[in-house]
């Protein structure tokens, strides 16, 4: 492809280059090895809030703000740069984040006469990124919380803990449940832990799996795991199902289960006082 370069066909290029300047929707500037600027558009006008006459032949160097001055220069030297910030938008004062791209601009030769600068207002966007991560952290205590309650450990006695199950335990809340479990188990040096199932309607062999990994994580930090609140039909699967309970104390009601860890625990002190 030829381009031609006849006075007329630069002259319309020179006019097209113009227009595409102009009506640019960031603010477009130039500026001279002296970081004197040379040409600008209209919406580099108004992000700085200032008239032609003041910005055509305005020294960067002697703007209040010096925080882009690393990023103007860093182009004379021949290297592409940018820099996001805070700037103070006058007369109102309100405060803009900008972000500002300085690009090197070069004589045939190679020798760098000049820099071509974008400058845009990237308020919004920030803004919305900082909403979008303050919902983020939302979202996540909020998911915390409902872990928290979703295994809820309680101390009833001292050396006692309960877990209270509600609703289904998938392999993520089983992790979940022993974690929290054996956690507090080390912290309280519990010599009991009671497992009440009497919210769980439905055993499945995976949910039951969880529970044994549990009961044995507990007996392996030397802690006895009591079952308790087991359905009729929770105990017909379990049948079905071919799960070994024999090692696991097992009782009736919470009542049931506490009554029975705090005999253990007199019938402990009466032998350590015996």
């Amino acid at each position: 492809m030829v381009i031609e370069s006849t006075p007329m066909a630069l002259m319309q290029a020179a006019e097209l280059f113009r227009a595409v300047f102009d009506r640019s929707p960031a603010g477009l500037f130039v500026y001279d090895t002296d970081l004197v600027v040379r040409e600008c558009n209209d919406v580099f006008l108004s992000l700085l809030n200032a008239g032609r006459d003041l910005v055509i032949g305005l020294d960067m160097r002697r703007i209040p703000d010096k925080r882009f001055l690393p990023t103007v220069e860093a182009a004379l030297l021949g290297e592409a740069t940018s820099y996001m910030g805070e700037y103070i938008a006058p007369p109102s004062n309100e405060t803009v984040i900008v972000v500002l791209r300085c690009t090197p601009l070069r004589d045939l030769d190679g020798t760098v006469s000049g820099a071509f600068g974008i400058l845009e207002d990237d308020t919004q966007r920030a803004r919305m990124e900082s909403d979008l991560r303050e919902q983020l952290a939302l979202v996540q205590r909020q998911a915390a919380t409902i872990r928290a309650l979703g295994t809820p450990i309680l101390k009833v006695w001292d050396q006692v803990l309960c877990l209270p199950v509600i609703g289904v335990v998938d392999s993520a809340r089983a992790a979940e449940m022993t974690e929290t479990m054996l956690r507090s188990i080390t912290r309280d040096r519990t010599r009991f832990a009671v497992i009440d199932l009497t919210g769980v309607e439905l055993l499945d062999t995976a949910t039951a799996q969880h529970l044994m990994q549990l009961f044995r994580a507990a007996s392996l930090v030397g802690t006895e795991a009591v079952l308790c609140g087991i359905r009729p039909a929770i105990a017909q699967t379990v049948i079905d199902l071919g799960i070994d309970m024999t090692t696991i104390s097992t009782k009736r009601t919470m009542y049931d289960a506490l009554k029975y860890c705090l005999m253990q625990l007199e019938v402990s002190r009466t032998r350590r006082g015996g």
